[in-house]
């Protein structure tokens, strides 16, 4: 019962997260509608579709503070990170080559490249910064700094491509009642019904739908703490046993699964309608944001507002370089596959799932091995 509890609020948490994510669809779709494909996916639909790894990362270091905090917040970064560059492109991908009848699904190397090498810069960027184990303001403002050259250099090299038109207007099948989108948690029909999207509608379901993933990324946090826990307390429920496990584990593998179905639904619906380097690019797009945002800003603002620095110990350490050792090796692994060849087929795609799958086996080993009586 103690580990059920926090995995029935996670998996509730994601649920939400899920379906808030259906808005930012349509509302990053509206909004970035004058965008090239490929520089929406990597900059309106990654901001977007990364919001929770934001608060989440926000929530676990003011919540747990110091180096718990910063070992959740990395850890729901690194674990988005690997999910997004195996799961989500592999997916998207996948989904597609079964419902039609192609073999193949051709992707823009450039845009593999670009945010590819942008991601590694970053990855060996952060390492560097954690190496001394003692984080402070700047190191936050670095990573942000970071972030915006990556926009200035999109926005200047891909000019010019192609733009994806949208049709913003829901048909007879699509349109529902307020009473059946109440069920399904459907934040669109519940807020603005079955009208056509415009500007302001547009930016109240994204600003709308940040809020609702913010309030729920907090719990998540929170069950994420319970598991992690030696023992835990829930309010009414009485007191229970957790895994007695670093939170850096488990972010990686809850926290971060959690915090990317935004993503996932997203590069699912791009690849549905055609749109393959936004697809591709979201997931890639989401990671450098989720390194440089997601954690720059959370980093900035705690050792600013507190006047202090972020110590690491050695068992912390420890468990990020051996985690990272993976991180930067799982990335050159997903960038191989994407970039080489004439596209992304089946094989790659179960391929991509099969080394996530490896992945979180060896977190599990690890996380053990550190924690022998669990």
């Amino acid at each position: 019962m103690g580990i059920l509890i926090p995995l029935l609020v996670i998996a509730f948490c994601g649920y939400v997260i899920w379906r808030a994510g259906d808005s930012f669809v349509e509302g990053s779709n509206y909004i970035g509608r004058n965008l090239s494909e490929g520089v929406k996916g990597a900059t309106i639909n990654a901001v977007a579709s990364s919001m929770p790894e934001l608060f989440i990362a926000l929530f676990f270091l003011f919540y747990l503070k110091d180096n718990s905090g910063f070992s959740g917040s990395l850890g729901t970064s690194l674990g988005s990170v690997i999910f997004n560059s195996l799961i989500i492109p592999s997916v998207a991908v996948y989904n597609v080559l079964v419902f039609s009848k192609k073999d193949i699904v051709p992707v823009s190397k450039k845009v593999i490249l670009r945010d590819g090498l942008w991601l590694l810069a970053v990855e060996i960027l952060l390492i560097i910064i954690i190496k001394d184990s003692i984080i402070d303001w700047i190191d936050g403002l670095l990573l942000l700094i970071i972030y915006a050259l990556y926009l200035f250099y999109i926005f200047k090299t891909m000019k010019g491509g192609e733009k994806t038109d949208y049709d913003f207007s829901l048909s007879e099948k699509e349109k529902v009642s307020f009473l059946s989108a109440f069920f399904v948690f459907d934040i669109r029909t519940m807020l603005i019904g079955n009208k056509k999207l415009n500007t302001p509608l547009a930016w109240f379901l994204f600003g709308f739908s940040s809020l609702v993933i913010g309030l729920v990324c907090y719990f998540l946090v929170i069950a994420c703490d319970w598991l992690g826990s030696e023992t835990y307390t829930v309010p009414y429920l009485g007191s229970f046993y957790g895994l007695n496990t670093p939170i850096l584990f488990i972010a990686l593998i809850f926290a971060a699964i959690g915090s990317s179905f935004p993503d996932t639904i997203i590069s699912i619906k791009d690849a549905k309608d055609g749109n393959y380097d936004d697809a591709v690019s979201n997931a890639y797009g989401s990671n450098i944001f989720n390194l440089c945002i997601a954690l720059g800003v959370p980093l900035f603002l705690y050792t600013t507002i507190y006047g202090t620095v972020i110590e690491l110990d050695e068992p912390t350490m420890e468990m990020i370089f051996k985690i990272w050792v993976w991180f930067v090796g799982l990335t050159v692994v997903s960038i191989y596959t994407y970039y080489f060849g004439k596209g992304i087929n089946k094989s790659r795609s179960i391929a991509m799932v099969a080394a996530y799958v490896v992945f979180i086996i060896y977190v599990f080993v690890l996380a053990s091995s550190i924690n022998p009586s669990n």
